[in-house]
């Protein structure tokens, strides 16, 4: 039986009775959500009333574990609370102004008053320091879920650590409550005995990387870890619950739960979150498993806790959201999930099916579900109710009192990581949308918040439409990019692949195992070289004279062909430079965003553009082509970077002469060759391979050459610009050098830091794609009180990298490019061993293993694992050599000033990054630290087109933005035309002059 042949009116009025029933009692309780019993409540409801208030609070409140003394404290909070727009509740802005002797004090209050809001969500640290509150709990009538603290671990260290405690919880907890008195409510549901210790887990605490790319190896690690666990848990009469975590995670937790409950018959539960789009599948995925299996689950159904962070993080990957975007659709989805599991609990012990446990503090959620109950003919003792410990007293009173069984759900663990934790609970204590808000805080009428939610059932799309595209893109103001070129559309980042998603990694597999790397000889020659110019200038008047409208529509007709391609054209880059799968999916989407954006930036520049508006007077500028154009480009973005370069001079009318690196001359090939069938003229692009020494050297200097583009070392891009200084007799121009030569980027590890995001952010940016790229961080400077720890941590995090062939979806390191790369990068890890300290040194030893790439018969000599040294100091080698391999070096500051100036120290200047929670040095280093592109709280790798321009200055180039709006220039040459249109006292346009002013009314 479904809801459906219910009487759908009945459970209405009965959820509207219900409801009203609960609300009055909780109302009525004689307690205010958000009373005014201590400072700490009182912060919390000024943070109802000032949005601005209450997100600089909430800062310091993430910040906070990181403060160790009274005045950093205090400098934190007067940081955060007097940020313009911020106005400090009366008592503690007068508190904060006062200064003297007052900041000490100010700053201890303040400290216990954070500490007062943690143990109101955080039970204790460990199981035995919750007791107290535990055992309070069941003599008020509620049951209890006992959560370890911390949302991930970035190491094997750390999982094992978690696994520990997880196992010391099944076999502890069970003893220590063993003392209880018996409640049959809260120990039996209408099949029976049900566990009185009931523990959920968090599956990213068990694994240093959960990645759904790799699928089945993640499943079977964490189905490792996992099994000791449970089948600690069956022996102690535990019952383990799983959670849901973030969207990408989702697949995976069911994947892992269905796997675990068929091979070990644990009391099993797992959280279903109805605030995803997929929420009914899911629903429906669930039952019919667990009927066929004939297992008895129970599911924890909740509304989730990450709505803000999943909406953010599609919206900046392109990807379709996958939450609902209302609170209304939500509700909907919560009620149409509550209808089927009601469906499939199980009316005999041994029947297969769902158990339904409520999370919600919606008195609306929890009397529609009672309501369900009852038109079922079930008990009110088949459902549970779960609420979070520390929040909705009153209504649990009321629960309470009508004889429900009520579990909270009780967070345990060290106060740094609850703080993620504790800042989710503030925000829903505090969310406009929260109902506990609306209700308790708000007053609002009984009939608002008891109204049916309006949503219906949706079939959930993997991929986002164009229109949802043309959407984000206007939300995003971007400009000039609104031109309507080529599809109409204004510009948007081609989304990366989400690889979390089943069928785009099976189909991406599938394309890589087709691809094909075809031969291509680097055996061009000078007579070629010379030759390619001849027919590239011959047809320079022509591309040049062509309508700008018809160059930008071939751009957007590669950028379909490689969309079409895209896939193919990955596994061409993935064999070819050895890039993981993750790096060659962005270098393709990176090539594409080249061809769309620079197609819609160059329409402009040939538009005559009027300057000023004087009476008799015509001043215009618009730009033309240089003249032919050589592009040189490296092999570690050998389709991204290479297609930029060249599509920048082709759009703005200047032939082009492609001379890839050695070693990736195959992409390049099929590069060319889309743009051939997209209709770029073969005489106006040209491929030439070859090597640098003489084809490159020969194009370089050759006088008819106007532009030449490259990307690559420092030593090749200096010569590139003395050989191009030259002007020969019979060369009638100078030529124009877009260079960008590499750099030796610093990522500074603040005090007030979170460490979470530092080490990972430092160590995917030092040991992506083995460290190849002119953006990776090769220094990380690290204040010294968090030094030690940091370093602890990076190296175990480190660790945990998978160093292999890149046609592995997990590989994280893959080989370097070729022998004498490695040869090098062996030559400088010596240096930092006589330099420094080693603490990394080999993680993964595989010697013999072998990798793919164009080459047969390549061996693991190219597998290089990262290299760690610390006890470097600014003058060493290690420090200010860029090495282009795995190998970082790691610099002690003893403040924020030193650490600044340590990373200003080299001469290149191209990429940086801080992780910082002080506003101060945020400002700070968006003002003093000099580098092309500074990346704040995330990795310094990773630019986009049209978001993150990319480019340096100093011996790192010459601050050419590539991706950005001003690129195109470096391609054409500016032109202004003044015209007197004054004829014997006459002029156009003086009808219109107004005499006060001087000029014409616009």
């Amino acid at each position: 039986m479904t809801a459906t042949h219910h009487d759908v009116r009945a459970v209405e009025q009965r959820t509207r009775q219900i409801g009203g029933d609960l609300l009055k009692q909780a109302r009525t309780a004689g307690k205010s959500f958000f009373g005014a019993t201590s400072w700490s409540d009182r912060l919390m409801d000024w943070a109802t009333r000032d949005e601005n208030f209450k997100v600089q609070l909430f800062r310091f409140v993430d910040v906070f574990p990181t403060l160790r003394t009274s005045k950093q404290i205090y400098s934190h909070l007067m940081e955060y609370l007097t940020q313009p727009g911020v106005q400090a509740p009366r008592g503690l802005g007068l508190a904060l102004s006062a200064g003297g002797l007052l900041k000490g004090l100010t700053a201890d209050i303040i400290a216990r008053q954070v500490r007062t809001m943690a143990r109101r969500f955080i039970a204790g640290e460990d199981a035995a320091s919750a007791m107290p509150t535990l055992r309070k709990l069941w003599l008020n009538g509620a049951a209890f879920s006992v959560d370890l603290l911390g949302e991930a671990c970035v190491s094997a260290v750390e999982a094992d650590a978690y696994v520990r405690r997880y196992l010391n919880l099944v076999t502890e907890l069970p003893q220590l409550v063993a003392s209880f008195a018996p409640n049959p409510r809260l120990e039996s549901d209408h099949l029976g005995a049900i566990p009185r210790t009931n523990v959920s887990i968090k599956i990213t605490s068990l694994d240093p990387q959960p990645s759904p790319i790799d699928f089945d190896r993640t499943l079977d690690r964490l189905t490792a870890a996992l099994t000791p666990i449970l089948e600690s848990a069956k022996a102690n009469g535990v019952f383990v619950n799983f959670d849901m975590e973030q969207f990408r995670f989702k697949d995976l937790t069911l994947a892992l739960f269905m796997r675990c409950c068929e091979r070990v018959d644990f009391a099993a539960g797992l959280a279903m979150q109805a605030y995803l789009q997929t929420g009914d599948d899911d629903a429906s995925r669930m039952i019919e498993w667990s009927r066929k299996s004939g297992r008895q689950v129970t599911v924890r159904l909740v509304k989730g806790a990450y709505w803000d962070y999943e909406t953010i993080h599609a919206e900046q990957q392109g990807w379709p959201v996958p939450v609902w975007p209302t609170k209304s659709e939500t509700d909907a989805c919560f009620e149409r999930m509550t209808s089927a599991f009601v469906d499939a609990i199980p009316k005999a012990r041994g029947e297969g099916g769902v158990k339904l446990a409520l999370g919600s503090h919606n008195v609306r959620s929890i009397a529609y579900a009672l309501a369900s109950i009852e038109s079922r003919g079930l008990p009110h003792s088949a459902l549970e109710l779960q609420m979070l410990h520390g929040m909705a007293g009153q209504l649990k009173d009321g629960v309470i009192r009508r004889g429900l069984r009520l579990r909270e759900y009780l967070p345990v663990g060290e106060t740094i990581p609850g703080m993620a934790y504790l800042v989710r609970r503030l925000l829903e204590n505090t969310s406009n949308n929260s109902w506990l808000k609306s209700s308790f805080y708000d007053n609002a009428s009984e009939e608002l918040l008891l109204a049916a939610p309006r949503g219906e059932r949706v079939k959930w799309k993997s991929a986002p439409s164009p229109q949802r595209l043309a959407e984000l893109a206007q939300r995003q103001h971007l400009s000039p990019a609104d031109s309507g070129v080529g599809d109409g559309l204004p510009f948007i980042n081609e989304p990366l692949r989400d690889f979390s998603d089943a069928g785009q990694r099976s189909r991406f597999a599938e394309a890589l195992g087709r691809a094909a790397v075809l031969p291509v000889a680097n055996d061009g020659t000078v007579e070629e070289a010379k030759q390619a110019v001849t027919t590239a200038a011959a047809a320079f008047a022509m591309w040049r004279d062509l309508d700008p409208y018809r160059r930008a529509a071939v751009l957007t007709r590669t950028a379909k062909l490689m969309r079409e391609r895209r896939d193919e054209l990955s596994g061409i880059v993935l064999r070819e430079s050895s890039k993981p799968w993750r790096e060659a999916d962005a270098d393709v989407c990176e090539a594409i965003d080249f061809c769309e954006y620079y197609a819609r930036c160059a329409i402009g520049l040939f538009q005559p553009r009027r300057l000023g508006r004087y009476i008799g007077e015509l001043d215009e500028t618009w730009c033309q082509p240089r003249g032919v154009a050589v592009v040189i480009s490296p092999w570690n973005f050998p389709l991204a970077i290479c297609c930029g370069m060249t599509v920048a001079a082709l759009v703005t009318g200047n032939p082009v002469i492609v001379k890839p690196a050695e070693q990736s001359p195959a992409i390049a090939k099929m590069m060319c060759e889309i743009f051939w069938q997209a209709g770029a003229p073969r005489d106006v692009l040209h491929f030439l391979p070859g090597q640098g020494e003489t084809v490159g050297a020969a194009l370089v200097r050759d006088p008819r050459i106007a532009i030449i583009a490259f990307t690559g070392s420092k030593t090749v891009g200096l010569d590139i610009l003395a050989a191009a200084a030259q002007t020969p007799d019979g060369q009638h121009h100078v030529k124009r050098v877009i260079c960008e030569m590499g750099g030796k980027n610093a990522i500074i590890v603040d005090s007030s830091a979170d460490l979470d995001e530092a080490v990972v952010g430092v160590r995917d940016s030092a040991f992506g794609y083995a460290g190849q790229k002119c953006s990776a961080c090769s220094r990380a400077i690290v204040l010294a009180d968090v030094h030690d720890l940091f370093v602890e941590r990076l190296v175990e995090a480190t660790r945990a990298l998978k160093v292999g062939d890149p046609m592995d979806p997990g590989t994280d390191v893959p080989p370097v490019i070729d022998e004498p790369s490695a040869k090098r990068i062996r030559e400088y890890i010596d240096i930092g061993t006589a330099e420094g300290t080693p603490v990394l040194r080999d993680p993964n030893p595989q010697p013999n293993a072998e990798v793919s790439g164009q080459r047969p018969g390549v061996s693991g000599h190219r597998l290089i694992p990262p290299h760690i040294f610390t006890n470097i100091k600014p003058h060493h080698r290690l420090a200010t050599e860029e090495i282009f391999g795995p190998v970082l070096a790691v610099i002690k500051a003893e403040n924020f000033d030193e650490a600044l100036r340590i990373a200003n120290s080299s001469h290149y200047k191209l990429t940086g990054g801080v992780f910082t929670r002080t506003p101060s040095h945020l400002a700070h280093a968006r003002r003093h630290f000099r580098v092309g592109n500074l990346y704040i709280n995330r990795g310094c790798t990773g630019a986009l087109v049209a978001r993150q321009p990319f480019g340096g200055f100093g011996l790192s180039g010459g601050g050419t933005k590539a991706g950005g709006e001003d690129y195109l220039m470096h391609f054409v040459e500016p032109r202004a035309v003044c015209e007197n249109t004054l004829r014997h006292g006459f002029a156009p346009g003086l009808g219109d002059f107004n005499p006060g002013i001087g000029m014409p009314e616009l």
